[in-house]
């Protein structure tokens, strides 16, 4: 073995930057917060549009409440497929609108 030992500084850094990981591009973490807050802004559309009006239950404001809400939730990272993120997304909706309608008759 030799008693002293070269090292190229150069390798060695380039080798310690190359280990260290990469930083997440800005331009995909801003995009993704501005549609996520887009899709919030619409959730809390959907939502503010009375679900019941003139004694019925207004079906498609209820629908688009859903799907805002469970585009919402796909948006912030849930791994639920589809079908039960609307599932879930539609029992608040009409629970909701149940109780529009409560309020409205007392």
């Amino acid at each position: 073995m030799a008693l002293q030992r070269k090292i190229n500084w150069n390798t060695a850094m380039r080798d310690m930057r190359s280990d260290r990981s990469k930083p997440a591009a800005p331009g995909l973490l801003a995009s993704a917060s501005i549609e996520r807050a887009r899709l919030d802004r619409l959730a809390k559309e959907a939502a503010s549009r009375p679900f019941f009006v003139a004694g019925s239950f207004d079906r498609s404001a209820i629908m688009k409440a859903a799907i805002a809400s469970a585009r919402l939730q796909r948006a912030k990272g849930n791994k639920a497929s589809w079908s039960q993120l609307l599932s879930s997304a539609l029992k608040f909706a009409w629970i909701c609108a149940k109780q529009q309608r409560a309020f409205a008759t007392h």
